[in-house]
């Protein structure tokens, strides 16, 4: 009980055991856990959108890692995935996972009433979840992995206030106000920028729901509209549509990009000097930190010891992508 920090153990009985692991220098065997677990069969399954390129790739690296480390407790992570924006088969996906005899869930979902239930009724059967990527937070879920993205946009509108000027305009577009990252990103962006006396109307902000011709469209319709605008915050992955309409209106160069993901075509935009900075996060730590946490609450008992889990938020440029 002491090693795996479970409960119903005297603070008197803890320290000693604890002394003595001390003393004698104790660690745990690995290959000891995992012949006390392996006769356990344990299923977890991962719900996401159905991500390409970059943030597939990175997210599936996550799960091909905890795979590997969990490879002697016969453990069996199946992926499922649903397109983006399509939260009714998100739902369908749930139901069937909830009558499957999965044993956790790392749920990356849109934040509305109807996943809302759904994880409440996880929790009903015994099913922890945990959420990744975006959280649904105020549920059930055991715990958040992923960005903070009101922290990640905040950083953001620190650094498009040091480079905004009197009568200058900025654009920020953001993928769903379902989507609790993109929403998170765009709040803490307005915040800072409010706090560091950018007036709230030199700001033009579009929802353009993570479609190419949607941010194609608002942003074209911005350049020609706004003379003035001067600095565009991507605060979802459309940044080659972004980089598209800047191009078709002659602006290159004369407008300042930020976005997000340290994606390989990211950093060719900041090598070319397309995009100016990128905030990054790590991905892979995002699913395979979820599983993770699974494990040690379905063979450990153990719940987490924190309600979030942050990566790191670099911030790249040309000279260090």
């Amino acid at each position: 009980r002491v090693l795996h920090d479970r409960p119903y153990v005297k603070e008197e009985v803890r320290q000693r055991v604890l002394e003595a692991i001390r003393a004698l220098d104790y660690r745990p065997n690995r290959m000891a856990s995992a012949l006390a677990t392996s006769g356990v069969h344990r299923r977890f399954a991962v719900v996401q959108p159905a991500w390409t390129g970059y943030i597939g790739a990175e997210m599936a690296q996550g799960v091909a890692r905890f795979r590997e480390d969990r490879r002697d407790y016969n453990v069996e992570v199946t992926v499922t995935e649903y397109p983006l924006n399509r939260t009714d088969l998100c739902l369908e996906l749930l139901d069937r996972l909830s009558e499957s005899g999965v044993q956790g869930v790392a749920l990356c979902a849109s934040d509305c009433a109807e996943v809302r239930r759904k994880v409440a009724m996880l929790a009903e059967r015994n099913i922890p979840a945990v959420t990744f990527n975006s959280d649904i937070a105020g549920t059930e879920r055991l715990c958040y992995v992923g960005e903070d993205s009101w922290r990640a946009g905040r950083i953001a509108g620190e650094i498009a206030a040091k480079f905004h000027r009197p009568g200058q305009r900025l654009l920020l577009t953001y993928g769903d106000p379902e989507y609790t990252g993109h929403k998170a990103r765009a709040q803490g962006f307005l915040e800072r920028l409010k706090e560091l006396g950018v007036p709230a109307e030199d700001c033009r902000v579009a929802v353009t729901h993570e479609d190419y011709g949607e941010t194609l469209e608002v942003v074209t319709a911005a350049l020609e509209e706004e003379p003035e605008l001067a600095y565009i915050y991507m605060a979802n992955a459309s940044v080659p549509a972004c980089v598209e309409a800047i191009r078709a209106c002659g602006r290159e160069g004369r407008i300042r990009v930020l976005t997000h993901d340290n994606s390989p075509e990211n950093r060719a935009l900041l090598r070319a000097g397309t995009v100016d900075f990128v905030i990054g996060q790590n991905l892979a730590y995002q699913s395979y930190k979820a599983l993770a946490v699974l494990f040690d609450a379905a063979a450990e008992h153990r719940l987490p010891e924190r309600n979030c889990f942050y990566p790191e938020t670099p911030i790249f440029n040309a000279e260090n992508c």
